[in-house]
């Protein structure tokens, strides 16, 4: 997936600074198969998938440049959300999410981030465990790779390292701005698209995580828009988590509900033998 989005290069590692180590994070998961907007009742019967993801992340507390490196990305406020899933009820409108996926390899790259603001080009490399070598060998371009004498480049900010989600954020409001979303006054993650000086499809962002509404041919749209960009997203309608938020889409009337039931019951407790011991002598002021 790294070489695919094109993510590092090979450089000398005589001539390489900054150079970091890598982890491998591996993660198990249930996931919903995602349901469509035909309206029947088939995604009301689906059964939660288990996957398994592994992740190469830069382990980015090392980058010398960590404390010199702009990390902000926005994320819409919960008066968007809300005021989002308000006129989505109050036009009749389908309501959905999206989630951009590998969105932190996605960003622009390094050199694109410095003609646009300005800044000196960051350097940041990283080396693969030896147990690793053989299978970047199998890539192309790569098969002579000596990892005694060469490392590899970030050609853009990979997982791990700060500045990815700004990357990311940068490039994606970029791809929004161009199917003509206007972001809000009050709002940057607010985004709107009016056709005929009606609102036709507003959109909250939060990272890479996108919720939508507005009319139906104006969602697919821009949706698919996106996914010329990004890759196929992960779309799910009338019932999903956005978030930490549960929206339930009445079919028929529209209505929507609101809950956190699920992120509460995912809550855990903290038990901690200290906490255990002193419980007795906690003092209330």
């Amino acid at each position: 997936t790294l070489a695919k989005l094109k993510c590092f290069s090979r450089v000398p590692r005589s001539r390489a600074r900054n150079i970091i180590d890598v982890r491998w994070v591996i993660k198990f998961k249930w996931e919903m198969p995602t349901s469509d907007a035909s309206g029947s009742r088939q995604s009301e019967a689906r059964q939660p998938v288990r996957t398994i993801r592994a992740r190469l992340t830069v382990r980015g507390f090392k980058d010398q440049q960590k404390a010199d490196i702009d990390r902000y990305a926005g994320t819409s406020s919960r008066s968007s959300q809300k005021l989002l899933v308000s006129e989505s009820v109050r036009n009749g409108w389908l309501i959905c999410t999206a989630d951009v996926p590998k969105a932190f390899l996605q960003g622009i790259t390094y050199e694109q981030l410095a003609g646009m603001i300005g800044e000196p080009l960051r350097e940041v490399n990283f080396y693969l465990p030896a147990s690793n070598i053989p299978l970047l060998r199998m890539i192309d371009g790569f098969a002579d790779f000596d990892p005694q004498s060469e490392v590899l480049h970030c050609d853009k900010p990979g997982t791990g390292l700060g500045d990815a989600p700004r990357a990311f954020s940068m490039k994606l409001g970029k791809t929004t701005a161009e199917r003509e979303l206007k972001s809000s006054l009050i709002d940057n993650e607010l985004c709107m698209r009016h056709d005929k000086g009606r609102l036709t499809a507003p959109m909250t962002k939060h990272v890479d995580d996108l919720k939508m509404t507005g009319d139906l041919d104006k969602i697919k749209y821009i949706l698919m828009e996106v996914q010329k960009v990004f890759g196929e997203l992960k779309i799910e309608w009338y019932a999903f988590t956005n978030c930490g938020v549960r929206h339930i889409q009445c079919k028929q009337t529209f209505t929507i509900t609101l809950d956190q039931v699920d992120y509460c019951n995912a809550l855990k407790t903290i038990s901690h033998p200290t906490i255990k011991a002193s419980q007795k002598e906690i003092i209330v002021p």
